[in-house]
Formats: structure tokens, C-alpha cells, sequence
């Protein structure tokens, strides 16, 4: 008797955690705020199969901008000349509005997933330039 209930003890513990899981599997957005600009979305890792390859990351959003005289970039990294990290702009926007972004890329050196960032600068060649800024590191990374 007591087996049978210690059993069922374990298999009811078992099933909440089953169930907990991919709700925490399921987290994949991020939320960056810089200056008056925001960008949110989601990032995501693709499976792919060898008839149909595809990069492994894909990043999708939202970059909103809540002042006239700013201009903010939503930006991913890749792997620059001698290992270095480089930033490739996804889209900009100068003054108030929404523009939406999407981008797929490869993992970095090492096999780190690629952050996203967020800059801020009165005009995009000063936001490019990265001084005001907030990064999303994917969990992988952390």
C-alpha cells in the first residue's frame, strides 16, 4: 500500500512538471528600451532539417519611436573580421512611429546565439554608432 501511494506521489509530481515545462520553453520575447524608443518581439530558434536548411535563429518585431527629434536602429550582431562582433542595422526609424523588423541569422563564433540591440541618436548614423543603447541576450548565452 504504501509503495502504490509513494507511486502515485511521484507519477502526480511528474505530470506537473511535464506540464510546466513548455510554458517555460515558450518565453521567447524581448522587450529593449532606449532613450524614447522601444522594440519588442520575438527570438526564436528554427529547426531545420538537411533537404531544407535554414539559419537557426529568427528574430521578429516591433520598433516604436516616441520622439520627434530621435532616431533609433534595431540591430543584430554577426562575426566581423578576425572574430570580432559587428552589428548589421534590421531597420531604423527617425521621429514618431512603429516599423516592424524581421531577420534571420547563423550563430556566432563559439556557437553563441546572436544578441539584438536597441540605439538611440539623433540621427540613424548616430545611432548606429551604438552610445545609447539596451541589449537582449538570448537565455543560451546567459
Amino acid at each position: 500500500m504504501k509503495n502504490r501511494i509513494t507511486a502515485i506521489i511521484v507519477g502526480a509530481g511528474a505530470a506537473v512538471v511535464m506540464a510546466a515545462t513548455p510554458a517555460l520553453a515558450a518565453d521567447n520575447t524581448f522587450e529593449l528600451s532606449a532613450g524614447r524608443a522601444t522594440a519588442y518581439g520575438t527570438y526564436d530558434r528554427m529547426m531545420s532539417i538537411p533537404e531544407r536548411p535554414v539559419p537557426p535563429v529568427a528574430v521578429n518585431g516591433t520598433l516604436a519611436v516616441n520622439g520627434r527629434a530621435r532616431c533609433a536602429v534595431v540591430q543584430i550582431a554577426y562575426n566581423g573580421p578576425a572574430d570580432g562582433i559587428e552589428w548589421r542595422t534590421l531597420n531604423s526609424l527617425c521621429g514618431r512611429g512603429k516599423t516592424g523588423f524581421s531577420a534571420r541569422s547563423e550563430f556566432l563564433w563559439g556557437g553563441s546565439q546572436p544578441e539584438v540591440r536597441l540605439c538611440t541618436g539623433s540621427t540613424v548614423a548616430r545611432a548606429e554608432r551604438g552610445r545609447d543603447c539596451d541589449v537582449f541576450t538570448p537565455a543560451a548565452n546567459r
